[in-house]
């Protein structure tokens, strides 16, 4: 049986604590892209790994994604990377901190 410290080390996934760190090095599949309106249309927020991420396709149809660290007044960038996988030829792959 794990002990309180043990199980609160492996549980807790809030930026800062240790497996929050871990979980935020992997890729997580989080969003179908069918899941997403027509471009330009109501972004999509995620609630992931306790932080709430919103993903949108711009004028051009191509996905993006912005992180807790975006404030639209300041233009801060977001720290983290979305990309989008499909299995048609003409997909793309968006990043949103290039």
């Amino acid at each position: 049986m794990l002990s309180l410290s043990d199980n609160a080390l492996l549980t807790r996934i809030g930026p800062g604590t240790p497996m929050g760190e871990l979980f935020r090095r992997l890729w997580h599949p989080v969003l179908l892209t069918e899941e997403l309106p027509e471009p330009d249309g109501t972004p999509v927020r995620l609630p992931v790994l306790t932080e709430d991420l919103v993903a949108f396709r711009d004028t051009q149809g191509k996905v993006w994604g912005v992180g807790p660290a975006y404030r639209g007044n300041r233009g801060v960038r977001p720290p983290f990377q979305l990309y989008v996988t499909a299995t048609t030829p003409d997909s793309s792959v968006a990043s949103s901190s290039e």
